[in-house]
């Protein structure tokens, strides 16, 4: 919703906006405003993140079960950081390198990154439903239940 917002704020006020003595292009103040909204949303979330995977851990395993419950996230920014260079590469090439030619056609599949990245969210889905019906009767989970 507040990419709509960019925009907007564009066309009323034009190109520039002043923002703490700082001159800002609208798109820039909008994106700095959705970072401190996502931050703000971060510090109410994250708690109760890491206390839901403190209280399923074992007693005095809570460490290692806070360090495994980062585990996504260490994958997802290996897998965001070898792939982003490639697709950025491979459907947007640096405008440098290009000819006034090439630059015509060289943007007119951009939008396939995105394509990517929901393969790679889809694909994530399935590993989810595949790995809770695979946990769903499993014996140790039930045994780590009952003994609390």
């Amino acid at each position: 919703m507040l990419c709509q917002w960019g925009p907007w704020l564009q066309s009323v006020s034009g190109d520039q906006i002043g923002f703490w003595h700082i001159m800002l292009h609208p798109i820039s103040l909008m994106l700095i405003l959705g970072i401190v909204i996502q931050a703000l949303a971060e510090t109410f979330i994250l708690p109760r993140f890491l206390e839901f995977f403190s209280l399923q851990s074992p007693k005095n395993e809570e460490g290692l079960s806070l360090g495994f419950s980062h585990l996504h996230s260490f994958l997802a920014n290996l897998l965001g950081f070898i792939s982003s260079g490639y697709l950025l590469d491979k459907y947007c090439p640096d405008p440098k390198t290009l000819t006034d030619i090439q630059k015509t056609t060289a943007y007119e599949h951009a939008h396939y990154i995105l394509y990517y990245y929901a393969v790679v969210g889809f694909v994530a889905a399935i590993a989810l439903i595949i790995y809770g019906r695979l946990t769903k009767n499993d014996p140790k989970q039930v045994e780590i239940v009952s003994s609390e």
